[in-house]
């Protein structure tokens, strides 16, 4: 039954099904035509069309016969009956003119029996519907294959892609029709399907190297200090509670990530001075900048810029960004925070004379754990998240974040936001 279930073999099928149809429709339409142009003849007509001998038998002439025929002369003939029963034709004799009574027999040969001309048409009707079946039949296995190859293809690449091969793949077909889109629809699933579960999987590996780092630190001198080998000191408890801290922080930003994923993620939404919550955020940075000696500018509009928003998770937007600006610049720097209105929507910057970000990195920069300094990051304390939660959270409040490099040197992170309809225009 497996041969039966191919869409070629099925296809096939329904294909000759139609042509057979098709034809034999053809045959008993072409019949009750020719029966009913048939009886509107007369009857002497149809009996003649019907007749199996409706030739004449053909004379074959002595050729002495044939020069009387040319001279014009004279000639009797009578008819005799054939004794030969397998001839049913009469027997002509022929006296000659010459007064020698000398007579000329001819007997025409046995008539072909041959059928009428009603049965004739019938079979070349039959012969016509045959060929044309069978011609169809052809085009249709043809036609066939060719449609059932690239959906057998599908079939088989989605077959692999539930088994776990993520790299099965349909391949070009040619052509714009429904298969060939499929095709490459599928394709590009597959393609999709096949990153994310890579991004999964080095996703997985950086959490728990990022989890494994703290912990360890916390292990051992945990162990230190029950061997003796560190006294239980104020400094040492610090130490400990800030590798907890970092810990929190991980799991913490971990889970509003998975909750943005989820669609979980609920946000208080109520009219908020994106001018002066960017002022407060960066009033909480000021002893880290001091003791940096970075200077943070402030271009900061009098009038309000009204945003409907989350105000702890707009916080955390302005924050993560003031946090990465003070990592990434040098002692010394300067940071820029810049909020203004234009059009319908609500605009801040956050600047720095750091190094910038590096060209093959500005695709990168809001991909979770990615560092573009691995090691200096991780050793301010980041998780490689800070920027992917920015991401998240803008874009559940209906805004965009860009990054690029400025022309001076060092980055600019680029938030909108749609500005509250309560917003003076």
């Amino acid at each position: 039954m497996r041969f039966f279930n191919r869409i070629e073999v099925r296809l096939s099928l329904l294909m000759a099904l139609v042509v057979v149809a098709t034809s034999l429709l053809t045959v008993g339409l072409n019949t009750y035509q020719r029966e009913r142009t048939f009886r509107e003849l007369p009857a002497e007509v149809r009996d003649i069309l019907r007749r199996s001998d409706s030739r004449l038998p053909a004379l074959g002439f002595p050729s002495e016969l044939r020069d009387v025929l040319l001279s014009g002369q004279e000639i009797r003939v009578r008819l005799e009956p054939n004794p030969d029963p397998e001839n049913p034709n009469p027997v002509f004799v022929l006296s000659l003119p010459d007064g020698s009574g000398t007579e000329i027999r001819v007997q025409p040969p046995p008539r072909l029996r041959r059928p009428n001309l009603e049965t004739r048409l019938q079979q070349n009707l039959l012969i016509a519907s045959l060929a044309a079946t069978g011609l169809g039949v052809l085009l249709a296995l043809v036609f066939a294959r060719r449609i059932a190859r690239p959906i057998e293809a599908i079939s088989d690449a989605a077959g692999r892609l539930a088994q776990g091969d993520l790299g099965a793949r349909v391949g070009l077909q040619p052509g714009e029709d429904e298969v060939a889109r499929l095709a490459r629809n599928f394709d590009q699933m597959a393609e999709a399907l096949e990153r994310l579960e890579a991004e999964r999987r080095a996703m997985i590996a950086d959490i728990a190297h990022e989890l494994r780092t703290p912990l360890t630190v916390m292990q051992g001198r945990l162990e230190a200090i029950q061997d003796g080998v560190m006294p239980l000191e104020m400094s040492e408890v610090d130490r400990l509670h800030q590798q907890a801290r970092l810990l929190s922080r991980l799991v913490e930003d971990l889970r509003t990530l998975s909750l943005a994923d989820a669609g979980r993620l609920n946000l208080t939404l109520q009219p908020l001075n994106l001018a002066e919550l960017a002022d407060r955020m960066a009033a909480t940075f000021q002893a880290a900048l001091e003791a940096k000696q970075i200077t943070l500018e402030r271009r900061l509009p009098e009038e309000p810029v009204l945003v409907r928003a989350d105000p702890d998770r707009l916080a955390q937007v302005i924050g993560n960004l003031l946090s990465n600006a003070l990592s990434h610049t040098p002692a010394g720097g300067w940071i820029g925070l810049e909020v203004a209105a234009e059009a319908a929507q609500a605009r801040f910057r956050v600047l720095d004379s750091g190094p910038g970000i590096p060209a093959e990195a500005l695709n990168k920069v809001f991909d979770r754990f990615y560092r573009a300094e691995a090691s200096r990051s991780r050793a301010t304390g980041g998780s490689g998240l800070g920027l992917s939660i920015v991401k998240a959270l803008v874009e559940l409040h209906g805004g965009t974040v860009v990054a690029r490099n400025r022309p001076e040197g060092g980055a600019v992170f680029e938030v909108k936001l749609p500005l509250s309809p309560a917003a003076p225009s």
